[in-house]
């Protein structure tokens, strides 16, 4: 999950600085479009990883542990959510200026 969160934070950076070159419109679209996959992704993992996490039935320590992973994950998707609304932003700015 911090792996796809970093990519998506990496596309979005190199998708701000192409926007000065009217030239990259198209290599920032296909960047916005990165972001939106991992972001897809990244739902799919953590919706994967909270079930799994509350399949296990344990003690109380066991439950503690999947409710703390379960706010990780869920803050892990949160930066996605931002790249993705940010990258979303970046589109409707090409769209205007185009």
């Amino acid at each position: 999950m911090a792996s796809l969160g970093a990519d998506a934070c990496l596309r979005l950076n190199r998708a701000v600085i192409a926007l000065e070159d009217r030239k990259m419109a198209a290599r920032v679209v296909a960047l916005c479009r990165e972001i939106d996959t991992l972001e897809t992704a990244a739902s799919d993992t953590m919706r994967a990883a909270v079930t799994e996490l509350f399949r296990e039935e344990g003690d109380e320590a066991a439950a503690w542990h999947a409710m703390k992973m379960r706010r990780f994950y869920f803050t892990q998707v949160a930066v996605l959510d931002g790249c993705k609304r940010a990258a979303s932003t970046i589109e409707e700015i090409l769209i205007e200026n185009a």
